[in-house]
């Protein structure tokens, strides 16, 4: 039975024929060839010291994107671009990355506009590009957590979900910069005004006036008795009007987990699927849609754990095989590629013992 919440109210807070002399000849039956799965590939291996790390990529269309390089946490470095044209991946010179700084989130609308979201340490940056060259947008004195990048002049910047001095969320019009909300801890828009946020164990709903709350505890993995787990909403993405997926993680002291999935249907909020992958990304979870309906759900470890990269597709959550070898792997960060099921993703391989010492940070393809 899928348990369910009430939701939100709109408006409240993809024969052969031989021919010779001059007759068609029916050629002889041949066997079926099976098509070839899609699998996720490395496309891409930089090998940057221990800070090696593709922390987010973004795909612009078919046959250009960005991925970009760099985790701070690891050795104090400053961050580069790579630039996706055809099969080839270059690194771009004029990238205005700082010491110590990361590349947290990225999205676009086409090729000539291309929006970065880092963290610096104290507080944190809005890069744009305009398909010639990179700007600073906007700088925060707090952590940026994610972002979603409807169009030129509607972007939507959000904090990072567990820290005191939270950013909230930020809404950008083309001209000037307000401050929405400063519970919302991440979310996902489809326009100005039909934006899903979450925070804590709720999800909001701005309709370009106001938020309105609904608590999904109930949908969430059951707080411990002895009190070992911090049940909580980590992350959103909006499909459409109608649509609307949420992960949340149980998150058990030491191994995390259990994930869960819920859905907005329009109506309410359902749990559609659940497992158990640990803790997941971190601070919040990023939603990857896959280009069928369904979504990617990178889970790189946290703490040494196993990482994984999940599928949700018709009720179910499945694990991709990861062309890791003898090598473990960790996906950081999962996009689709416009108008397919393909997808790229970034991340770094690691000793398969030790998730700690890092080889070589890599750039992935789903697909194609």
């Amino acid at each position: 039975m899928v348990r369910k919440v009430a939701g939100i109210a709109a408006g409240a807070v993809g024969l052969v024929t031989l021919a010779g002399a001059g007759v068609a000849v029916a050629g002889p039956a041949l066997p079926a060839t099976p098509a070839k799965a899609a699998a996720w590939r490395i496309v891409k291996q930089v090998r940057s010291g221990p800070a090696g790390d593709f922390t987010a990529v973004v795909a612009t269309c078919k046959a250009s994107g960005w991925a970009f390089n760099g985790n701070p946490l690891m050795a104090p470095i400053s961050p580069t671009a790579w630039e996706r044209r055809g099969n080839s991946w270059t690194r771009a010179t004029s990238f205005p990355g700082r010491r110590g700084e990361e590349v947290v989130a990225a999205s676009a609308t086409s090729r000539s506009d291309v929006w970065v979201f880092t963290d610096v340490g104290s507080g944190s940056r809005v890069l744009r590009y305009n398909g010639h060259t990179w700007s600073v947008v906007k700088t925060f004195t707090k952590l940026i957590g994610g972002a979603s990048v409807v169009a030129g002049n509607d972007v939507w910047v959000f904090g990072q979900p567990g820290i005191t001095e939270q950013l909230g969320a930020w809404h950008y019009d083309g001209h000037t910069w307000a401050r929405l909300s400063s519970k919302v801890d991440g979310g996902s828009a489809l326009s100005a005004t039909n934006v899903w946020g979450f925070g804590g164990t709720s999800v909001y709903h701005y309709d370009g006036h106001a938020w309105s709350r609904t608590n999904v505890a109930s949908l969430l993995p059951p707080k411990s008795s002895e009190d070992l787990n911090d049940p909580m909403v980590s992350g959103i993405y909006a499909q459409s009007a109608h649509s609307v997926y949420a992960t949340g993680n149980g998150n058990q002291e030491d191994d995390g987990g259990p994930t869960v999935v819920l859905h907005y249907n329009g109506d309410s909020w359902g749990e559609v699927a659940s497992g158990n992958f640990g803790y997941g990304t971190q601070p919040s979870q990023q939603i990857a849609p896959d280009g069928a309906g369904g979504l990617w759900l990178p889970m790189p470890g946290f703490g040494g754990q196993r990482s994984y990269l999940v599928h949700y597709s018709g009720g179910k959550l499945t694990t991709a095989p990861l062309p890791h070898g003898a090598l473990g792997i960790d996906v950081e960060w999962a996009a689709n590629i416009p108008g397919t099921t393909e997808m790229l993703g970034g991340g770094f391989t690691h000793a398969s013992a030790n998730p700690g010492v890092r080889v070589v940070a890599v750039i992935l393809r789903y697909g194609g």
